[in-house]
């Protein structure tokens, strides 16, 4: 095997060891998800034609929201104990920690965005088809989404109260995202073939994947420079 990819599991079971011991922040953003799910048709007419015409924008709202409030800590705890600038002295390579931890977070919070998609189909009238096609933009879509998480979370790395710039920095970044994602889930709506739209989300998440762990090591290289 080469050092390559040894350092690469290394680094991505050292990642999911990590996320299980610290489990409250993924029940955190799984409970803002479903709150965020629930209370909203509380304030439109609760009509099914509405429900579903809203019901693939507000869930992918929801799971960028939910993504972005699990990224905040992302590289923080890393930051506040020196494992960045080890990283950074080692002379390893820092896009491969990062895409091995930003790809151990990611299928973390899959499984239970999974899960929650028959509870999302019975909230919003969504037959089994549909809710087949929202598990799969889902699976194409996030790990474009929270690469993106992880690019404003390495900029805000060491700043207090980084929630508002992170979100400025991700929401325009996010908009293909979010507009795929959810195009896809209305394209089933109307019976017609979303082969196209999946391609582009994953088009997309393999773009991100091949390319942002680069610029977000060279973020953290550039935040340690001082």
């Amino acid at each position: 095997m080469s050092s390559s990819f040894l350092l690469f599991t290394k680094q991505f079971r050292r990642e999911l060891l990590i996320q299980m011991r610290q489990i409250r922040f993924l029940v955190n953003a799984c409970l803002f998800f479903l709150i965020f799910l629930f209370m909203f048709p509380l304030t439109i007419k609760p009509e099914v034609v509405l429900l579903r015409t809203i019901a693939p924008g507000l869930v992918w709202m929801g799971i960028m929201l939910s993504l972005l409030l699990s990224a905040e800590r992302l590289f923080q705890q890393d930051y506040e104990h020196g494992v960045i600038e080890q990283w950074i002295v080692s002379g390893q390579s820092l896009p491969l920690l990062v895409a091995a931890k930003v790809i151990a977070h990611w299928l973390f919070n899959l499984l239970p965005l999974l899960v929650l998609c028959p509870l999302v189909s019975l909230l919003f009238s969504l037959n089994a088809w549909e809710t087949g096609v929202l598990a799969l933009t889902i699976i194409c879509g996030t790990p474009s989404l929270l690469f993106l998480c992880a690019l404003a979370a390495a900029f805000s790395v060491g700043i207090n109260q980084k929630g508002l710039l992170m979100a400025l920095i991700l929401l325009p970044l996010t908009l293909p995202i979010l507009i795929f994602g959810s195009g896809t889930v209305h394209i089933a709506m109307q019976g017609l073939p979303i082969s196209a739209y999946l391609s582009l989300l994953s088009a997309m998440s393999v773009v991100a994947m091949g390319f942002l762990p680069y610029a977000i090591a060279g973020i953290i290289r550039i935040s340690h420079v001082e």
